[in-house]
């Protein structure tokens, strides 16, 4: 259980309208800090001082790129969602394609759960499309209620849903070229692929808490 301290620096953290505004725009997406200063117009300094309080409190944390390794992503920190409040307007995803690197286990996740929270159809694709979907994700998703072993990997080409929004769930494919002209979002979730079931838990976890998110 928390303490009167750890709660007192959360609630002061989201004290600042300024520390609020980045809070409700990494709700939508994982960020640079360039595109941080871009949507609030805070000087780097300003952003500086802001992202710190935030992440002494616990509510962000930053995240080396996957891809480029000069890249940072800024993002809310695992399990801080269902206490911030909701932003206005709430972020909504109505006909999501969901990519990464080798379709093989993080968008194949967020295609399926969106489908089963939903009840709507989604996409997911690779830019470098893996044989065949990991074993270890068949295996997490099916302690899930979400069966993924009859689904095949295949690449942005093969997709034929026309989508609303292109959410990447891999740093390299959203560094990598997007050919769709759609918004974008970005969740700089870990590439499982070379870790044990527990990374693959992980992940499912990550990309599960911003689909249940509003």
């Amino acid at each position: 259980m928390e303490s009167l301290q750890e709660r007192a620096r959360w609630h002061r953290a989201l004290g600042d309208p300024s520390r609020l505004a980045l809070v409700d725009a990494l709700q939508v997406s994982d960020r640079t800090p360039g595109q941080l200063r871009e949507l609030t117009g805070l000087d780097w300094n300003l952003l500086a001082f802001h992202l710190g309080a935030l992440e002494d409190a616990g509510v962000v944390e930053r995240r080396v790129s996957e891809g480029d390794r000069r890249r940072r992503y800024v993002r809310l920190r695992t399990g801080t969602r269902d206490r911030l409040p909701i932003p206005d307007p709430a972020p909504q995803i109505r006909k999501p394609v969901f990519i990464c690197t080798g379709n093989s286990a993080r968008s194949p996740f967020a295609a399926a759960l969106w489908s089963k929270l939903t009840g709507q159809p989604a996409a997911s694709a690779g830019h470098h499309p893996a044989p065949a979907v990991h074993p270890l994700a068949v295996e997490v998703a099916a302690d899930f209620g979400l069966n993924l072993a009859d689904v095949r990997p295949r690449g942005y080409d093969d997709v034929a849903l026309e989508p609303d929004v292109v959410v990447s769930v891999c740093d390299r494919a959203q560094e990598g070229g997007i050919p769709w002209d759609r918004p974008r979002v970005h969740w700089s979730v870990r590439d499982p692929a070379s870790g044990d079931r527990s990374a693959f838990e992980a992940a499912f976890q990550d990309i599960a808490e911003r689909l249940r998110s509003p």
